[in-house]
C-alpha cells in the first residue's frame, strides 16, 4: 500500500487551515488502522467455524465488489479529465499487489500463527517501505532508521519466539510467519505504487480499480481451485464474512486511500500505532489467546521501532 520521500516530514504550517487536511488525513488513517486490526480476529473466528483461507478470500471479494463497482462508476463520472487506458492498467496491477497476493498469503498465514503475530508483523510494513523505497525509488535512508530496523526486527523475533512456545508444530508456525512475511513485503510494493497513481485519477476510483482487479483475480484463483462449488455457509459464517467484507475490507481500504492521498504512504503507514494494541486485546478477549511477556517486550520494541521511522 512513485511515493512521496517516507523520511521527509511534512512541515507545520503557521496556519490552523493549513493544517486541517493533514490532521484529518491523520484521523482516516488511525480509523482504517482500527478496522485493519479487526480483520485477524474475525479471521480466526471463522477459521475456528471451519472455514478456510481462499474460500473465506473469494466470499469477502464477492460481497465487497459491488461496492466498488457502484463507487467507481460515481467516481468515474466525477472526473473532468479522465485516466488513460494505461492508468487503468497500472492501478490493476497495484490492486493485484495490495489486495489480492497480500491478502492470500495473509489469509494462510493467519491458518498458522496468532492473531497478534500476524498484526505485529503487518504493522512493521513501514520498514520494508523504508528499504525498498531506498533500494528501488530513489527515496532517502538515513541513520535512524538502521536503529529503527534493528528494534522492529528484534521485537518480531520475540514475538515469533512467544509463538513457538505455544505452538505444537513448530514447521507450521514459521510457515505462516513467512507467508505473512511476504504479504508484508506484497504490501508496501501497494503502498509505493499507489502515491502516484491516486494522484493522477483519486482515491475513490483507484481503490475501486484495485479492489476490483483483486476481486477477478479472486475469482479466477478460486474457480481453479474449487471449480463452481460454493462453500458451506451457516447463519454465523454469513454474518462473519460480511462483517469481515464491510467493516474490515471495504470501508478501511478507502480510507487508507484517501489517508495517502493527504498525508503520503509514510505517515499512513506509521499511523498504524493503535492496530497492534488493538488486536492484541481483541485477541486475548475473544479468542483466548496467550500474552506473555516475549510478546509484550516485543511489541513494544515493534511500534517504538517503527515511531521512529516518523523522524
Amino acid at each position: 500500500m512513485a511515493a512521496t520521500e517516507p523520511a521527509t516530514p511534512i512541515p507545520a504550517s503557521t496556519t490552523g487551515t493549513d493544517t486541517t487536511p493533514a490532521r484529518f488525513g491523520l484521523m482516516l488513517a488511525l480509523c482504517a488502522a482500527f478496522l485493519f486490526s479487526t480483520k485477524p480476529i474475525i479471521i480466526k473466528w471463522l477459521y475456528d467455524l471451519g472455514m478456510t483461507a481462499l474460500p473465506l478470500m473469494w466470499l469477502r471479494m464477492m460481497l465487497a465488489m459491488p461496492v466498488y463497482v457502484v463507487v467507481g462508476w460515481l467516481a468515474w463520472k466525477r472526473l473532468p479529465l479522465k485516466p488513460t487506458a494505461l492508468q487503468l492498467l497500472k492501478a490493476a496491477g497495484i490492486g493485484l499487489l495490495g489486495y489480492w497476493l497480500a491478502s492470500y498469503l495473509d489469509l494462510r498465514g493467519l491458518e498458522y500463527v496468532s492473531a497478534q503475530l500476524e498484526r505485529l508483523m503487518l504493522y512493521a510494513y513501514p520498514t520494508l517501505v523504508i528499504i525498498l523505497g531506498a533500494l528501488f525509488f530513489g527515496q532517502t535512508f538515513q541513520r535512524h532508521h538502521i536503529v529503527a530496523l534493528i528494534l522492529t526486527y528484534i521485537g518480531l523475533i520475540l514475538v515469533y519466539g512467544q509463538d513457538l512456545q505455544f505452538a505444537t508444530d513448530h514447521i507450521a508456525t514459521t510457515k505462516g510467519t513467512l507467508l505473512i512475511l511476504a504479504s508484508a513485503l506484497s504490501f508496501s510494493l501497494y503502498i509505493l505504487f499507489s502515491k502516484n497513481a491516486i494522484g493522477k485519477m483519486g482515491s475513490l476510483l483507484f481503490t475501486s480499480i484495485a479492489m476490483g482487479s483483486a476481486a477477478l483475480a479472486t475469482m479466477l484463483h478460486y474457480g481453479i481451485s474449487y471449480g463452481v462449488s460454493l462453500p458451506e455457509m451457516d447463519s454465523s459464517r454469513w454474518l462473519g464474512t460480511i462483517v469481515l467484507a464491510i467493516f474490515a475490507t471495504v470501508l478501511p481500504s478507502f480510507l487508507v486511500s484517501e489517508a495517502i492521498k493527504r498525508i503520503g504512504p509514510a505517515k499512513t503507514s506509521v499511523s498504524g500505532t493503535i492496530g497492534p494494541v488493538a488486536t492484541t486485546l481483541m485477541a486475548i478477549i475473544f479468542l483466548g489467546e496467550p500474552f506473555g511477556w516475549l510478546t509484550a517486550a516485543g511489541m513494544a520494541l515493534v511500534m517504538l521501532g517503527v515511531s521512529r521511522l516518523q523522524r
